[in-house]
């Protein structure tokens, strides 16, 4: 499979996976289950009474991102918080009390960094998915795994910085990247567990964190915690024999639906590609959204070209 169909499906993949989330975030899964059966079509709705293929913080930021690495791909965090930052001066009614707090202290002459950390040290609350949401395009631009986690853990730091925040969004880009690769996704679990487990220099919160995804996986809750969100967005992975199935099988568990979603339909696009999305929620995705998608997507193929170009390097 080309690896542009790979990136696409990734981008897209999150869009739709938001979209289809949406309606039911924060709903209980028997709610769910009681109002739909199985959701499987973007309908709008939700808290948000959002109209069909509209799309949440998931992924504008997931965009930013994107943006940002583009920019500046060796040094990305200024670059990604300024798009940060014009995204948050549109008066976003989803703004995350973790990333809002954050974004007010760096618009007062805090670094983002420096921003984070404060708040961590002053909450000790900053494990929440609003870092992971918005990680793939991190694991899709960068060649050298060692950079992407480097890059990795810088981007999510600018927000929370709670190592299991970080610790969740590099096994996130590490399975991108393996998928990326086109392995299936059980073998890029295993590789990305086994290759972080080899190199990861705090071994003993790595493996207290696996344990604790594991546990998660065999009965999956949907919250807003990070762990439990990539716990369910393997569950889903694994569940599902497609794209569509696996998606779908995450967004009704309900609860925090759009972003594991989102996390969902990021990973399986790289895996599937592009083609595997239904066109039916396709369709859904106003022209002016996938020329959005297509441009982030075209952007971050010419950058992993010219980098593999100027230094070399794929592993």
């Amino acid at each position: 499979m080309a690896i542009g169909s790979r990136i696409r499906g990734g981008l897209y993949g999150v869009a739709v996976g938001d979209a289809l989330g949406a309606t039911v975030e924060f709903m209980a899964q028997e709610i769910v289950q009681k109002r739909y059966g199985v959701l499987t079509d973007i309908i709008g709705g939700g808290w948000l009474g959002l109209a069909p293929g509209d799309w949440t913080e998931d992924t504008e930021l997931t965009l930013a991102v994107a943006s940002g690495i583009v920019q500046a791909p060796h040094d990305p965090v200024n670059a990604v918080g300024e798009e940060f930052l014009r995204w948050y001066k549109t008066n976003p009614s989803t703004a995350g009390t973790t990333i809002a707090a954050v974004f007010q202290q760096v618009i007062g002459g805090c670094s983002w960094h420096e921003a984070a950390y404060q708040l961590h040290c002053k909450t000790a609350h900053t494990a929440g998915n609003e870092a992971l949401m918005r990680t793939l395009p991190v694991g899709l631009a960068y060649c050298e795994r060692k950079e992407l986690m480097d890059k990795t853990q810088a981007v999510a730091q600018m927000t929370h910085w709670d190592n299991r925040a970080v610790i969740t969004c590099q096994l996130y880009s590490m399975l991108a990247y393996f998928l990326l690769g086109g392995k299936n996704v059980a073998d890029s679990i295993s590789a990305a567990h086994l290759w972080l487990a080899e190199h990861y220099p705090d071994r003993e919160a790595l493996q207290s964190l696996w344990l604790e995804l594991k546990e998660k996986m065999a009965k999956p809750e949907s919250t807003g915690y990070t762990v439990d969100t990539l716990a369910c967005v393997l569950w889903a992975l694994k569940s599902g024999a497609d794209l569509e199935q696996a998606v779908i099988a995450a967004v009704n568990l309900g609860g925090n639906a759009n972003t594991v979603g989102a996390l969902t339909g990021g990973l399986a696009g790289v895996c599937y590609g592009f083609e595997a999305i239904p066109s039916r929620w396709l369709a859904k995705i106003s022209p002016g959204q996938r020329e959005r998608l297509d441009k982030a997507a075209a952007s971050i193929k010419r950058l992993r070209g010219r980098m593999f170009m100027e230094d070399s390097y794929y592993s």
